[in-house]
Order: C-alpha cells, then sequence, then structure tokens
C-alpha cells in the first residue's frame, strides 16, 4: 500500500519534518529558475506534488524514506542529493506546454531554442511568406513553441534530439529545418 500522499504534503506544510520542508524549499527555488517558474506559491505547490509522488511511489513508508535519506551523506549534502533527485524526476513528468515553450523563447531562457526560433524566422524571411522581421520571428517563435509542445514530452526529450542529430550549430541547423518542413507542409 503507497504512502498516503496528503499525508507527506501535510507534513511539509506542517513544518512537522523539517527535511521534507527543506527539500521542498529546494525544489520550488529550482523551478523557480526553471521556465517553469510560476510564481512563489505555485512553485512551493508544485514541489510539495512532486516530493509526496515521488516518495509515495518509491518508498513503502516514511521510515523507508528518511532511512534513505540518512545513507546518501551527511547534513546538507544528502538532502540537496534527494532534491537534485525529485526535480529531475518533476522535470522527466513535467510536459512542455505550449506556453511553456513560448515563454523560454521569449526570455531567452534557453539558447537553443532563441537560436533554432532565429533559423527559422530567416527561413521565413527567405520565403514567400515573408511578412516583415517582427512577424517571421512571432510565426517562427509559434511554430517552434507548438513542434516543441506537440513532439516532446520534456525538455529533456528535446535534447536527446538536438544531440542525435549533431553538435553545435549543424544540430540547431537540423532541427531547424524540422520545424520550417513542417510549418510548410501544414501551409500547403
Amino acid at each position: 500500500m503507497p504512502i498516503d500522499k496528503e499525508n507527506i504534503k501535510n507534513r511539509i506544510h506542517s513544518k512537522e519534518d523539517i527535511s521534507l520542508k527543506t527539500i521542498t524549499d529546494i525544489i520550488a527555488y529550482k523551478i523557480y529558475e526553471s521556465p517553469e517558474n510560476m510564481g512563489p506559491e505555485a512553485n512551493f505547490l508544485a514541489a510539495a506534488e512532486a516530493i509526496a509522488q515521488y516518495i509515495s511511489e518509491k518508498f513503502k513508508d516514511l521510515d523507508a524514506f528518511k532511512n534513505h535519506v540518512s545513507q546518501l551523506d551527511k547534513g546538507m549534502k544528502s538532502i540537496n542529493q534527494f532534491a537534485d533527485t525529485v526535480y529531475n524526476y518533476y522535470q522527466d513528468k513535467q510536459l512542455l506546454s505550449f506556453d511553456i515553450v513560448k515563454n523560454m523563447i521569449s526570455i531567452v531562457k534557453n539558447v537553443n531554442l532563441k537560436m533554432i526560433t532565429d533559423i527559422v524566422a530567416y527561413k521565413i524571411y527567405q520565403s514567400p511568406e515573408d511578412k516583415g522581421p517582427e512577424l517571421n520571428f512571432i510565426s517562427a517563435e509559434t511554430f517552434v513553441a507548438q513542434y516543441l509542445s506537440e513532439n516532446f514530452k520534456n525538455i529533456r526529450e528535446f535534447r536527446r534530439c538536438l544531440s542525435d542529430l549533431g553538435k553545435g550549430s549543424f544540430a540547431l541547423e537540423a532541427f531547424a529545418d524540422l520545424v520550417y518542413k513542417y510549418y510548410c507542409q501544414k501551409k500547403n
């Protein structure tokens, strides 16, 4: 029988378990620094949910969880290690939405996505679809965001795809070609 997720979240919110609260704070901060930043309260709630989900899936009870954390290392290092593990778990479960990807491009949270968008905008500029630099970029941003949100579950899958395509600018250009061809096929 899995651990009750609500019980874990209650322990976090009541600060009954300081290690759980600390891990939650660390993960909330990691979310804050990521493209998925939703604001302090929502980040904390997402972190608490991720921890509760992870612990309920991976441990038979809270004692098993505490034993695991105590065996990782001593002090804050073990808490940071566990927070990293749960954050990676959270990222793998986090679906890429159109809005998240568009935000990543617009605030240049991911340089590769911005460069891919610039390449797609340039390809639009060279085509009969050219509508000027600003509209070309907006179109490219929309197409890149749509392509990623429809074809990749999370940012890790996207990174794996880029590495499969090659290194450096070659991979970015190859991915931009995929997006541009997808865009052209939809238009015709």
